[in-house]
């Protein structure tokens, strides 16, 4: 299944809008995490383990909410933001929809599919990738690329390096036999090695494990706290983010399940 093309071109329109909104200047996002949240959009980053799923997208009152992973590594958590901004243009308000999760980003369906179209152009549109290959890698010729080149991509879109070559291989960039050489020295040299040769954005190869919640939910946690919806365990969780203590907000109340755990808010949050 693919995107037809006058879907595709209101895709890339709508992605090169947000990178106006967000003022971005360079080849990629600085941080694109802070640049959602400019946006408008409430950033949760929760660390739920690398085999959790990876984000979801939600309409919760008149907040728009995305969260991702931050067990993923870097460039995974990256992309799933930009997947997640591609559900809440095209989907939630679209469609009528106020939630979709994503336990993978694999081509299962359209919304999928575009989600996907989304983040790419968002991360690495076309006319930036053209500009770097003209300007920072000298027009070198695609038969002599190597890893290194890809690392560079890497380090100025802060993608991953199989996002780098798969978008360059939709752009007709590079054909099918060099994507394959690439993918190759990726597996001898690593990703972080190649990084590291050209002082680049290791980063984007660790997971941030990043714990990031918005004012407003943490005052919803307390909230459920002393409506004795959750445990003190949850509260406790929640204000070690902001160097909180829960006995500054404890009520009298019975005891509560206490192995239920942040997650345990997370679905309060989906509901």
């Amino acid at each position: 299944m693919s995107v037809n093309k006058a879907r595709q071109l209101m895709i890339e329109k709508i992605a090169e809008n947000v990178r106006v909104e967000c003022n971005v200047t360079d080849y990629g996002f600085h941080n694109l995490f802070e640049a959602t949240e400019k946006a408008g959009y409430r950033v949760i980053r929760y660390p739920i383990g690398s085999e959790s799923f990876l984000g979801f997208a939600l309409l919760k009152d008149t907040d728009r909410i995305i969260f991702s992973n931050s067990s993923l590594i870097l460039a995974r958590e990256i992309f799933s933001v930009a997947h997640e901004i591609g559900h809440q243009k095209l989907h939630l308000s679209e469609q009528g929809i106020t939630i979709i999760r994503d336990d993978d980003f694999k081509d299962r369906d359209e919304n999928e599919i575009e989600a996907n179209y989304f983040a790419a152009c968002l991360l690495m549109p076309e006319d930036k990738v053209n500009k770097f290959i003209r300007l920072e890698l000298d027009g070198k010729s695609i038969d002599d690329w190597n890893g290194l080149d890809i690392a560079r991509i890497q380090t100025a879109f802060n993608v991953s390096y199989d996002m780098a070559v798969i978008r360059l291989k939709a752009l007709h960039i590079i054909p099918v036999s060099v994507l394959e050489d690439l993918r190759l020295e990726k597996l001898e040299k690593t990703t972080a090695k190649l990084l590291k040769a050209i002082k680049g954005n290791a980063d984007l190869c660790q997971p941030a494990e990043a714990k990031k919640i918005p004012a407003e939910y943490l005052e919803w946690v307390i909230f459920n706290y002393q409506e004795k919806l959750i445990p003190k365990k949850s509260l406790e969780t929640a204000l070690s983010y902001v160097d909180l203590n829960a006995e500054d907000f404890e009520t009298q109340q019975e005891e509560m399940d206490e192995d239920k755990s942040f997650d345990d808010l997370l679905k309060g949050m989906m509901d």
